[in-house]
């Protein structure tokens, strides 16, 4: 009974089916921006989502999941970086969509087309000034280090193995120069 009702929920969930279930990587690469030098650091991550819907939004029903990643450098048993939020699928109009909040006040409401229902690739991406997909965050990080722009790009190499690249550009408050914030990783599958 329960393998039926997953595959069900499964196919309701078009690209997004291939990440249900719990991640974990131990080839994580955070690329810091600083105005006096880049600080690259190496980390650990356990990612889980869990299938949620239908999203009745209007006439609009989406399919998703719910997750939540926690990151840890190698010299820290506190993880440094905390996420929850959501990963929704509009068949409707084939559109992925990312909703998440950062432990350190960023909001990200980013999306993407994807035509295929079973894609092993997925791109979506959000702007500052953005009027359908945005980046919100608090006063004292758009004074130090605003985001600007948000691209995340998701590959899925087979059914066990995922790689993602995020990329946020931040704008330095106090000299108005842009640098990226990179992250990386490789996630196997635990179950």
């Amino acid at each position: 009974m329960q393998t039926q009702q997953k595959s069900t929920e499964s196919g309701r969930l078009g690209p997004l089916a291939h990440l249900v279930g719990t991640w974990e990587g131990e080839k994580g690469h955070n690329f810091a921006p600083s105005p006096q030098e880049s600080e690259k650091t190496r980390y650990r991550e356990t990612v889980s989502f869990e299938p949620v819907g239908p999203i009745k939004n209007g006439s609009q029903a989406l399919y998703g999941l719910r997750y939540s990643s926690h990151a840890w450098s190698y010299e820290d048993e506190d993880p440094f970086h905390e996420e929850l939020g959501y990963w929704l699928w509009s068949p409707q109009d084939n559109q992925v969509i990312r909703c998440l909040s950062k432990r350190n006040g960023i909001a990200i409401n980013a999306g993407g087309e994807c035509i295929e229902d079973d894609a092993r690739h997925l791109e979506i991406s959000a702007q500052a000034d953005g009027d359908i997909f945005g980046i919100a965050s608090t006063p004292s990080l758009n004074q130090g280090f605003k985001a600007v722009f948000y691209k995340f790009t998701l590959d899925v190499e087979d059914e066990n193995h995922i790689s993602y690249v995020e990329e946020i550009r931040l704008k330095n408050g106090s000299e108005g120069a842009e640098y990226t914030h990179k992250e990386e990783n490789e996630l196997t599958r635990l179950f």
